[in-house]
């Protein structure tokens, strides 16, 4: 869905006010109330009972967004915070692999996002 394309609920007040952000993958005007200005973005697996996903909320009245976010589990981070982690896990990792032998670096266990068909690691079920 492009970002200028509008969504909302007959009978609600209109969405009008806000764009759906390009990674909200949430089919608006399927829940009523306050779950139908949420903007969700795709899942992403992080391992067994682990997902992370971007989410934002918008205020109907005003127009007004809280985020967007990164929920990884129950933890809510901001995007400065989520990017924090990142790189720590990063640094993480390198500092790892550079004790592994032979020259492996530690990937070699993870599939390509393009041969599972989804982006992220662990199983294919939502």
């Amino acid at each position: 869905m492009s970002t200028t394309e509008q969504r909302s609920v007959a009978g609600e007040p209109s969405a009008s006010t806000t764009s759906c952000p390009p990674w909200c993958v949430t089919h608006h005007g399927v829940h009523l109330g306050e779950e139908n200005w949420i903007h969700t973005g795709e899942p992403l697996v992080m391992g067994e009972g682990l997902r992370a996903q971007v989410v934002m909320s918008v205020d109907p009245g005003t127009g007004i967004t809280d985020g967007p976010y990164l929920l990884i589990g129950a933890r809510e981070y901001s995007l400065p915070e989520a990017r924090r982690l990142g790189s720590a896990l990063v640094q993480a990792i390198d500092a790892a692999a550079g004790t592994l032998p032979n020259g492996a670096t530690g990937a070699e266990a993870i599939p390509p996002a393009h041969t599972t068909g989804r982006v992220g690691w662990g199983s294919s079920a939502r």
